[in-house]
């Protein structure tokens, strides 16, 4: 089996991709729930010219996509806050000098810095606060707010709205960008490409 075909695309219902998971789990998943119609997953696809060896030689194909039985809602409106959902918010770019960077380059800075933030307005680490910046306009800003260091933000930070990029099928999927498996593609928006 080629260890690139090792992980399985797994749709909602209505065909929007969800997550990735490892196709063996996606074997067990169809079989172990085939009876309750509330439950599981089935599979759509496998990959073609790929194959695992069972008894006696023979040959099973290879879950490539499947998706659940259910539609799967996802109710949470917000977005999560993380390092990572901050740097997709921002597109990976520094919200002072503009320069798209890679993640290994990049840190967050609070617009207010913490040593004059007032509590009473909560966390000073929160979406609104929180901007996407280099190493380097992080230490030339450093404990002032972008009008002392005269470092204007090219864009105010807001709480994002839920989107697919948020999503982790979406961030793997960036990350795997040029290795997409053609039994994926015709499952994911083009949004996924961009």
């Amino acid at each position: 089996m080629d260890q690139k075909n090792s992980r399985c695309l797994v749709l909602n219902s209505d065909y929007t991709p969800l997550t990735v998971i490892n196709w063996k789990r996606a074997l067990v998943w169809s079989i172990r729930y085939q009876d309750n119609p509330n439950m599981g997953i089935e599979i759509i696809d496998f990959y073609k010219n790929d194959h695992i060896l069972g008894p006696n030689g023979k040959k099973f194909p290879v879950p490539a996509v499947a998706k659940t039985i259910k539609y799967l809602k996802l109710s949470n409106k917000r977005v999560n806050f993380c390092r990572q959902n901050l740097f997709i918010r921002d597109n990976y770019t520094c919200q002072y000098c503009g320069i798209v960077k890679n993640i290994d380059e990049l840190t967050y800075d609070h617009v207010i810095p913490k040593s004059i933030w007032s509590y009473e307005n909560g966390s000073p680490t929160n979406w609104t606060n929180i901007v996407t910046a280099c190493v380097r306009c992080n230490r030339k800003k450093s404990n002032k707010t972008p009008k002392q260091a005269k470092m204007p933000l090219i864009k105010l930070p807001q709480e994002p709205m839920k989107n697919i990029k948020y999503l982790p099928v979406t961030m793997f999927i960036s990350r795997i960008r040029q290795d997409i498996p053609d039994e994926w593609a015709i499952y994911l928006p083009k949004s996924y490409f961009s």
